[in-house]
């Protein structure tokens, strides 16, 4: 069977990050899917049914873009179908996490937003960070839920489900994650402490002004983070 350039590379840090994103809690037992652009048209994946915190690199599996299995004792995640939408509609994007984080999961459970601009990292990171609404695991309607939300966001929370992040490889996309439940975990305490108070208007204006000191690219929709929808009007 054909090895593909990187490809023992990218199943080593899958497994790592696997068993990482298991070890933080974001998955448990039998959860969650993540999945490497190699080429094109091939996709390294993890295998449906399995414990992401034992996984071991020969045990991923390898797919086209259409999903069929290629090479690999496993069958693919059901759940593959969202990754190969959002590889369809973003060739920029080499590496995909699908998790459940608890606390940003819970925001959806609850019917609360995390678009709110309050934390500067986040902001320059990721811009805002939308729930899709629900749709049932492993079927088509997911896909067709996060579409709209795939060209113009790496982050995006399924609503009662869990999260999906995008990334130029797969410690961006685990990253990513992380940034979401952690966000997560502070507007749960501001929540608790009172309510969270979004940053006023030109504030987030200067982030957006400095995301490129960050390495990251400007939000597409960075002209809705200055609304009120996301942010503080500024003071008269």
């Amino acid at each position: 069977m054909q090895t593909y350039a990187g490809e023992d590379h990218a199943r080593a840090e899958m497994a790592e990050v696997c068993r990482l994103a298991y070890g933080r809690g974001y998955i448990c037992g039998t959860e969650g899917n993540f999945s490497i652009r190699l080429t094109e048209n091939v996709v390294l994946t993890t295998p449906s049914g399995s414990c992401k915190g034992r996984i071991q690199p020969e045990q991923l599996v390898l797919t086209d873009l259409m999903g069929n299995c290629i090479d690999g004792n496993g069958r693919p995640s059901t759940e593959l179908k969202m990754h190969l939408t959002a590889y369809k509609l973003r060739p920029d994007v080499k590496a995909i996490v699908h998790a459940h984080p608890t606390v940003a999961v819970g925001f959806s459970v609850a019917g609360l937003s995390l678009s709110q601009c309050v934390l500067p990292e986040v902001v320059c990171a990721l811009g805002h960070i939308p729930i899709a609404p629900y749709a049932t695991p492993s079927t088509d309607e997911i896909p067709e839920s996060i579409s709209p939300y795939l060209r113009q966001h790496d982050a995006i929370v399924l609503d009662h489900h869990g999260a999906l992040t995008l990334g130029t490889d797969i410690w961006d996309a685990y990253y990513k994650l992380e940034t979401v439940e952690h966000f997560a975990q502070t507007l749960l305490v501001a929540h608790v402490l009172g309510g969270p108070k979004p940053l006023y208007s030109s504030q987030v204006k200067k982030l957006i002004a400095i995301c490129d000191v960050y390495g990251f690219r400007q939000p597409p929709d960075a002209a809705r983070l200055v609304t009120a929808e996301f942010s503080t009007p500024d003071p008269e």
